[in-house]
């Protein structure tokens, strides 16, 4: 284990602890994604001070709180944020975002897991809710895996407005999942929910892993 490392959330091929300052630094060193619907979800490349404000963003507010998951070989793979934190209605937006190149390894189903556990338990939240862009199988699949219910499927404004779905050739299987509204790009996203009466009656698909029984 790594040393000065506080753990805080266990599951069998990660752990998730309080995202600081010096986990950016780590998230510099991902990969990119290669496919051009999914460039903005590439972390971006900093310079400090935009760290420090990236940073700032992410943690210091009473609305947001972030973590960082780590594989079991203390290696910083993503990181899940919540987002528009209702604290009276105990709700709260789910994100999360991973390092291209630690996909399809299963730490995605395996934090999410764990943190689900954490945010009814021990944060006694009562509702989590995501939305994921519709071309996203693998997300789809996951957060399905993960115990969460879809509510209905809207078009939201995209993250990457330049995304020249509608002029590249090699964009055109994504284009039934987009359209283009007053000169705003918008993407078709699927938006789901979990509630914590859906996590009491599932909890055995959550499993604890205290730190004794990990590898």
């Amino acid at each position: 284990m790594t040393e000065g490392y506080e753990f805080m959330i266990w599951g069998r091929k990660t752990y998730i602890k309080r995202m600081e300052r010096r986990h950016v630094e780590e998230m510099q060193l991902w990969g990119e994604h290669t496919d051009p619907v999914f460039f903005s979800y590439t972390m971006p490349k900093m310079n400090k001070k935009q760290k420090d404000y990236w940073f700032s963003k992410k943690t210091y507010s009473f609305t947001r709180k972030c973590f960082v998951v780590f594989n079991h070989q203390n290696e910083l793979v993503g990181y899940i944020s919540l987002r528009n934190i209702k604290w009276v209605r105990k709700s709260s937006e789910l994100g999360i975002v991973f390092d291209p190149n630690k996909l399809s390894c299963g730490y995605g189903t395996d934090s999410l897991k764990s943190f689900i556990r954490y945010y009814f338990e021990t944060m006694n939240m009562k509702r989590l809710v995501l939305r994921v862009a519709e071309f996203n199988i693998r997300a789809q699949k996951c957060y399905l895996n993960c115990g969460f219910t879809i509510e209905g499927t809207y078009y939201n404004e995209f993250e990457d407005p330049n995304l020249p779905v509608f002029s590249e050739a090699n964009l055109e299987d994504y284009r039934r999942y987009f359209l283009l509204e007053n000169n705003i790009l918008k993407c078709r996203f699927i938006h789901m929910f979990i509630t914590k009466e859906m996590y009491l009656q599932n909890k055995e698909n959550y499993p604890h892993y205290p730190p004794n029984t990990c590898a």
